[in-house]
């Protein structure tokens, strides 16, 4: 597939089943041009038993069922391709006579059954790559009886079309891609075919002699590397290997290891590529050894003006039980490391980060406590899977177009923006454990929104940071106490990278909800300020308030007509009409944030905001939201010096004018 220059060209790094809802989704988008690179060092089960009976070849399955996906995605008549190659011999027939007619009658006769449903060029020629794997096979004499058990017939057709190929497995792929023809999408082996088979070691010496083994069932100690052998370890290898020591068995495999060269056509499309996607599945077969590949690391190293994100898995599989984040970061960069000139960090390799969410569970597989999501590698939160066990591949799909540093305008088209939610915290020990998880469980990308949450931290001395360094999803900032609520709000939004910014609180008196307004006026308007106003939506204000300030009068009345006054000023003297000056919840476009002057320390920053809209002739927009108020002996801190140091914010303000 020569690359699209309208199009977004999109590298998926896949194996078999772990990355398809989300191949699915790019292959749909009519803006995405999408090659899936994958590696064939399958060898489990009926896939192992034919690679054995075509020496040279690869293992076919990965390559099979991403055709079959596809074509099913890509046109809902072309359900029946799939029907022929994902179906299996042994679920037809319990009686198989391994040396007679018995198994070409049922093979043949199920794709001929099925060919009148599909083009005949296409029905012809998988007959044809059929009928030569099954001639080959009545040749051999050495297999054994349950060869053709549960064999896909898909794994005999690709047989066929690499003896038509002369034995180059990546020219039998090319036929496969010339044969059905999928819309922009490509599928490609990540090596030059060279014939490899899989090992690995665990951190306790046990050996996984081979893919099969990699994928099963297994304790949870963490495979400490992977291999690349140009034969499959004989039981004499391996009985050798465990009376050694785990070093003395790691070098026995190192001196074995032979490394495949990278695909010309994949390298072609990484150099090409307007996003690289490091998609989920089982890491330790699908995944990293596509990664130990002469050349890949490289290629992909250089590829520094584009996004290059790891999608994490939903939950571990055997091969990753006991890993994290960290942990899975360091091996990828580690793996890639092998097949590179130079050594290099993970974050040479990878720029972003999609860990899954759920509204049950706030803390995606794998991110541990104390992970840092801003150190080097952004991590991008969120509900995207569809029941908390597939990946939601719309969702991913549509991130990863917002992400892309190409075409921008695509994510405007799809629908998804970033926004950054600041949130000051200062003595919230009872409260920021309830906000951040309503932040966290709250589906934002149900409303087209991928969020970052910058917590800022002004001194807390009630053990608040601590409770907050148990969501490593979040970007901290510790601040000296003293510095002020504007300062810290300052802090964050230097901090934040959102396309839209949110300030909220960590008093739990404002509904999560009210951010996706506010974000919607922002970015369906010209308007680029955006104030939560809780005035006038009380349902009793006055009432209110004397519960706010538990019968104090001098406070009560201080509030309720302090916060007219403001307003009054504002409108009078700058033009702008705020019934809500001080507000915790505000939005702001990028446009706005560079002519702000951001300068305040507390209820004086919120004024501010007003004298330098009304200077660099910025619009305010106010909008209801749903506001619960706390009392002073709940911790409520606004105070009446707060308001007259912004009344006299306004006043000075006058000069600047």
């Amino acid at each position: 597939m020569s690359t699209n220059s309208s199009a977004l060209n999109t590298v998926l790094f896949a194996g078999g089943r772990g990355s398809t809802s989300i191949s699915s989704a790019l292959a749909m988008n009519q803006e995405v041009a999408l090659t899936i690179v994958l590696n064939a060092y399958d060898d489990g089960k009926s896939t192992g038993r034919i690679r054995r009976e075509f020496p040279g070849m690869l293992g076919p399955s990965d390559i099979r069922k991403n055709f079959s996906n596809l074509l099913k995605t890509q046109n809902v008549d072309s359900h029946v391709i799939p029907e022929i190659l994902e179906h299996r011999i042994g679920s037809v027939s319990s009686l198989i006579d391994p040396y007679g007619p018995r198994i070409d009658a049922e093979v043949l006769g199920h794709i001929e059954s099925k060919t009148a449903q599909i083009p005949r060029n296409q029905g012809d020629k998988i007959l044809a790559w059929a009928e030569i794997a099954l001639a080959e096979l009545r040749g051999i004499q050495t297999r054994q009886r349950d060869f053709y058990d549960d064999m896909a017939i898909g794994n005999l057709v690709f047989a066929g079309s690499y003896i038509e190929a002369r034995c180059d497995f990546n020219s039998a792929i090319e036929m496969w891609n010339r044969l059905f023809n999928l819309r922009k999408v490509e599928i490609i082996n990540i090596t030059q075919g060279e014939n490899r088979f899989l090992v690995a070691i665990k951190e306790d010496g046990t050996l996984l002699p081979n893919e099969e083994a990699i994928v099963s069932n297994q304790s949870t100690v963490p495979i400490r590397d992977l291999f690349l052998l140009s034969d499959e370890l004989s039981s004499g290898d391996q009985d050798e290997l465990k009376k050694r020591s785990l070093e003395d068995s790691v070098e026995f495999l190192k001196e074995r290891e032979r490394l495949p060269k990278v695909n010309p056509a994949a390298l072609a499309a990484i150099n090409s590529a307007d996003i690289i996607v490091f998609g989920p599945g089982t890491q330790h077969s699908s995944l990293f050894p596509s990664y130990m590949t002469l050349g890949v690391g490289d290629a992909i190293s250089q590829r520094n003006e584009i996004e290059r994100v790891f999608i994490g898995n939903v939950e571990a599989d055997h091969d990753i039980q006991g890993e994290t984040l960290r942990s899975l970061l360091y091996k990828f960069g580690s793996f890639m490391n092998k097949g590179s000139t130079v050594a290099r960090d993970p974050s040479s390799y990878v720029t972003q980060c999609f860990m899954s969410t759920s509204r049950e569970s706030i803390r995606p597989w794998g991110l541990e406590e104390g992970f840092s999501s801003r150190v080097a590698i952004g991590v991008h939160t969120g509900q995207w899977t569809i029941d908390g066990k597939t990946h939601d591949g719309n969702r991913v799909a549509s991130g990863l177009i917002l992400l892309s540093n190409r075409l921008q305008e695509l994510s405007t088209a799809v629908g998804y923006i970033s926004i950054s939610v600041v949130i000051p915290v200062l003595d919230e020990v009872d409260r920021i454990s309830h906000v951040l998880e309503g932040l966290l469980k709250f589906d934002w990308l149900a409303h087209d929104l991928i969020p970052e949450f910058v917590v800022v931290d002004g001194g807390s001395v009630d053990g608040s940071l601590e409770i907050v360094k148990n969501f490593p999803v979040v970007h901290k900032i510790s601040l000296v106490r003293g510095v002020g609520r504007g300062e810290a709000i300052r802090k964050g939004i230097e901090s934040a990278t959102g396309e839209f910014v949110v300030t909220f609180p960590a008093d739990g008196e404002y509904e999560v909800g009210s951010i996706v307004e506010i974000i919607r006026v922002l970015r369906n308007s010209p308007v680029p300020v955006v104030f939560g106003s809780r005035a006038g939506f009380c349902v009793d204000s006055a009432k209110q308030l004397r519960e706010i300030y538990g019968g104090r009068s001098f406070l009560y009345f201080a509030s309720r007509w302090g916060g007219i006054l403001l307003s009054l000023i504002s409108g009078l003297l700058y033009k702008r009409w705020v019934a809500d000056t001080l507000t915790s919840v505000k939005g702001f476009s990028r446009k706005a944030l560079d002519s702000l002057s951001l300068a305040g320390v507390s209820a004086d920053w919120d004024l501010q905001l007003i004298v330098d809209s009304s200077i660099h002739e910025l619009a305010i927009a106010e909008i209801p939201v749903q506001y619960r108020p706390r009392t002073v002996k709940e911790g409520k801190k606004i105070r009446v010096i707060h308001g007259l140091r912004a009344s006299l914010v306004l006043i000075k303000g006058l000069s600047l004018r």
